[in-house]
């Protein structure tokens, strides 16, 4: 049984093979109208997805994007996120500089994170979670998940993003 692939562009079901394109640096797969259009006027080159694409990236399905979506947005941050990361960090005798470090982060990023200025976001905050062991997401109340299996009708880039064409 093959993956079912929508275009990330226009959302339409894509029938057969999809075209994994680069798009002004963005990875993703379209349908060969959008792919067509786009090419012409220099947006989208292919990329080889079997060569792991720009710096090792690999393209996850179409249906990986919804579940890894559906997932990211099933959990909110507590309300105390600042005060949770900052004490883990001082129990683990870290500085702001090393914690940094350890999540790719920058410093002043941190600083913000830490005094509740910025949200991280859900995957960072994972990641917080995983290396200091401290609880920052919980489940959303909410039971129905926009990406929802049965729900073909999801916001794609295309429904966001004007794209210039040059007329001939």
């Amino acid at each position: 049984m093959s993956a079912e692939y929508y275009c990330e562009i226009c959302g339409k079901r894509i029938e057969g093979r999809p075209i994994y394109a680069d798009v002004d640096g963005s990875h993703m797969y379209l349908c060969f109208e959008c792919y067509e259009k786009l090419s012409r006027s220099g947006l989208a080159k292919p990329v080889r997805e079997s060569g792991g694409g720009h710096r090792g990236f690999k393209a996850p399905t179409m249906k990986a994007r919804r579940r890894r979506r559906a997932s990211l947005e099933l959990y909110d941050l507590v309300e105390d996120y600042a005060e949770r990361i900052r004490a883990a960090r001082e129990a683990k005798g870290w500085s702001t500089a090393v914690l940094a470090q350890k999540l790719r982060i920058s410093e002043s990023m941190l600083r913000k994170i830490e005094s509740g200025k910025v949200k991280p976001s859900i995957e960072l905050a994972r990641r917080i979670e995983s290396l200091l062991k401290v609880k920052l997401l919980e489940p959303v109340v909410d039971e129905e998940s926009y990406y929802s299996d049965e729900d073909e009708d999801y916001l794609t880039f295309g429904d966001i993003v004007v794209v210039k064409r040059d007329e001939d």
